[in-house]
């Protein structure tokens, strides 16, 4: 059952018992986010991991094996991924220039322009995700996370453990 079949059935939020703990209501909200996220990027063809690809070689190329560590994603997956944007005709393979062993991959014209028709559509459903908090609630919830992305435990390369 999705997030917003839940919804519909009248839950209108999360167990009151749970709601003392911050994990749980990152998850919770979390978990609607990605949904809506989700169907945003289906909207135009695309999973997350197709405009993850899109959005990395979106002002340049970059090397296969450099998009695999960036949005860290087993080097076979990437491959696929690639693959896909291929057969879609919104990405294309080139050798690198000076080195033979690297595989660049060139974003195409008609990935740029589904890249802004996921920037259009996301503003939307952005403004309506959250619509609850006020301009500045949504400045700060955003410095937070990207906070937390960059500094935390979430960050780059490092791990809880």
């Amino acid at each position: 059952m999705s997030v917003n079949e839940l919804w519909d059935e009248g839950l209108e939020g999360p167990p009151e018992a749970l709601t003392r703990w911050t994990g749980f209501l990152m998850n919770w909200v979390a978990a609607h986010a990605r949904e809506a996220y989700e169907q945003v990027v289906a909207q135009v063809g695309l999973n997350p991991q197709h405009l993850g690809v899109l959005t990395q070689i979106q002002h340049g190329p970059m090397i296969q094996a450099r998009l695999s560590d960036r949005l860290r994603v087993f080097k076979p997956v990437m491959v696929t991924l690639v693959n896909e944007l291929e057969a879609m005709g919104l990405a294309e393979r080139r050798p690198h220039a000076s080195d033979r062993r690297a595989i660049e991959v060139h974003i195409l014209p008609a990935g740029l322009d589904k890249v802004r028709e996921v920037d259009r559509l996301s503003e939307q459903v952005s403004a309506a995700f959250f619509s609850p908090l006020t301009s500045n609630e949504q400045q700060t919830l955003h410095s937070l996370l990207a906070k937390l992305a960059k500094d935390g435990p979430a960050g780059p390369w490092q791990s809880l453990s």
